[in-house]
């Protein structure tokens, strides 16, 4: 089958290699335009240019999917389908431009977390098994017929950027398999989705990820590798100069192990009020919460390399400094 590939991060570049090699035929490749980045400001291609250009594919850079000549291109290929995977919404005149319309590689199992986070949503909000979807575009945002479900499981600890990279290995194989059974004659339409049972993901926010000290340990630790790598989640501490700076989470693991809680999971020393970070007598530091601890495994001082919990601590931050 003739196709057109769309996408832009490493989730879709994956699956782009898979369909490179499965035997249809690939068109194009869209994606975003490059970014330009860092003090050099310097462009910096998308993953998935990045990977169409090692398999010799053309490439199409999109700033507008609105664009009536992006829109005639499109026309112009001559393509059976489009196939999606971390782009944008497309509208109505663009999922026309092909004959069998456009399918999406999603990262949940719809209608559960529609909208443009669903990985990092679902882990947010503790979910230990995720999974991706493969459906029909229409002209609502995640809601045409499903062809494929497949469920994840993911480990406590495990962090968004991570759960995507498995999810592009395995999102390849399934796709191809979806692209076949467009192939029927007719092709199917998919299994409807439930409206009751949908749930939204919005875009993450830098500002969503400050971190509330008086939250449960775990809630906190969900939330940090749901914001893991992008946008991050972050809390600000006052130096010993009384000068306010931002630390940015990286890695945390919720600290569960009996001898260091009393019995409504709150931190055995009384002292321990929330925000502030203490060293273990095992060598873990950790942060207390409104119930329970959190070990801080990787963190990084405001114009810092990331270092381990114990290095930071170790640095001029007062001896039990606290997190706000």
């Amino acid at each position: 089958m003739r196709i057109v590939f769309l996408g832009t991060p490493p989730v879709a570049a994956a699956t782009l290699r898979h369909l490179a090699s499965s035997g249809h035929e690939i068109a194009a490749v869209c994606t975003h335009p490059d970014r330009i980045m860092g003090r050099g400001l310097k462009k910096h291609p998308t993953a998935v240019k990045e990977a169409a250009l090692e398999l010799g594919l053309p490439i199409r850079e999109v700033p507008d999917v609105r664009d009536p000549a992006f829109e005639a291109w499109l026309r112009s290929l001559g393509a059976d389908l489009l196939v999606l995977v971390a782009f944008v919404v497309l509208p109505d005149a663009i999922l026309a431009t092909t004959r069998l319309g456009a399918i999406n590689l999603h990262g949940s199992l719809l209608p559960r977390w529609r909208g443009a986070a669903p990985v990092q949503r679902s882990l947010e909000a503790g979910g230990e098994e995720v999974g991706y979807s493969i459906f029909r575009l229409d002209s609502g945002v995640d809601t045409g017929g499903i062809l494929a479900r497949q469920k994840m499981s993911v480990g406590p600890d495990e962090t968004s950027g991570e759960v995507l990279v498995r999810m592009g290995e395995l999102g390849g194989p399934a796709l191809a398999r979806a692209i076949e059974m467009l192939s029927q004659d007719p092709p199917p339409a998919g299994e409807r989705q439930d409206p009751a049972q949908a749930s939204r993901a919005p875009k993450l926010t830098s500002d969503e990820g400050r971190l509330d000290w008086s939250l449960p340990a775990r809630k906190l630790h969900d939330k940090i590798r749901a914001f893991h790598p992008a946008p991050g989640c972050w809390t600000e501490i006052v130096d010993e100069a009384g000068a306010t700076a931002r630390v940015k989470i990286w890695r945390t693991r919720a600290i569960l192990e009996p001898a260091l809680l009393d019995k409504d999971g709150a931190p055995l020393a009384t002292a321990f009020g929330a925000g502030e970070v203490h060293p273990l007598h095992d060598g873990r530091v950790a942060v207390a919460c409104g119930s329970g601890l959190l070990e801080l495994v990787e963190v990084q001082a405001e114009g810092k390399p990331r270092r381990s919990g114990r290095d930071w601590l170790n640095g001029s931050h007062g001896q039990n400094p606290v997190f706000k």
